[in-house]
C-alpha cells in the first residue's frame, strides 16, 4: 500500500481511487456508528475523503495513511454532527 499511497500524494487520481475502494467500506462503518445516521454517515465520509485528497501531499508518513484517514473522518463526523444540531435547533 505504501506505493499506492506515495503515488496519490504525487496527485495520481487513479492511486487515490484505490485507496478509496480499500478504505471506504470500514469508513463508513466507523462513520456510521458515531453519527447513527447513514445519510450522514455518507456525507461525513464524503468530506473526509475530500480533505484527504486535498491534504494528502501534506502527509508524513506514507505507512500512517489509514491512520491519519481515520483521524479526518472522526473530525468530519464531528463537524456533521454540530451542522445537524445547529439546522435542527434554527427549524
Amino acid at each position: 500500500m505504501r506505493d499506492v499511497v506515495e503515488r496519490a500524494m504525487r496527485g495520481d487520481r487513479e492511486a487515490f481511487g484505490v485507496l478509496v475502494v480499500h478504505t471506504s467500506d470500514r469508513l463508513y462503518a466507523i462513520a456510521t456508528r458515531i453519527l447513527r445516521d447513514s445519510e450522514l454517515a455518507e456525507d461525513a465520509l464524503q468530506g473526509a475523503l475530500l480533505t484527504a485528497w486535498r491534504q494528502l501531499p501534506t502527509l508524513r508518513d506514507p505507512d500512517r495513511f489509514d491512520a491519519w484517514v481515520r483521524r479526518l473522518l472522526v473530525h468530519a463526523c464531528y463537524a456533521e454532527a454540530r451542522r445537524q444540531r445547529s439546522w435542527a435547533a434554527n427549524v
